[in-house]
């Protein structure tokens, strides 16, 4: 019984080692892609699964969160963010095939502007 529990508990660190690693992987790639966006100071991101989605079942958002939106408009920042997205087809393919739907910015907990 001993083992086994050992055997769990050292499955469940390598699990959540493995889920770090490729989170932190992913913050670093996004973090590189808006580096030279001036209009963007790239913060985090966040994953959000909505089960109430459509008929087809839950969706799955990148939510990238930027520092507040100092001046300029908002509506530029976001088009940016978004075109730069957008443009990159290896980062698509990458969000694609880890199961993302939709593609959001934020610059506040309160709102966020899809991109896709």
């Amino acid at each position: 019984m001993k083992q086994f529990i050992q055997a769990v508990t050292l499955f469940s660190s390598l699990l959540f080692i493995a889920t770090v690693s490729e989170a932190d992987e992913l913050g670093g790639v996004l973090a590189e892609q808006f580096a030279p966006l001036p209009e963007a100071d790239y913060l985090s991101y966040e994953r959000v699964e909505r089960s109430d989605a459509d008929e087809y079942g839950a969706m799955r958002y990148l939510v990238m969160d930027f520092a507040p939106a100092q001046g300029g408009a908002l509506q530029h920042k976001v088009h940016a963010i978004c075109t730069r997205v957008l443009n990159d087809d290896s980062l698509l393919r990458r969000l694609s095939n880890e199961g993302f739907d939709m593609v959001s910015v934020s610059f506040d907990r309160h709102t966020q502007f899809d991109c896709l």
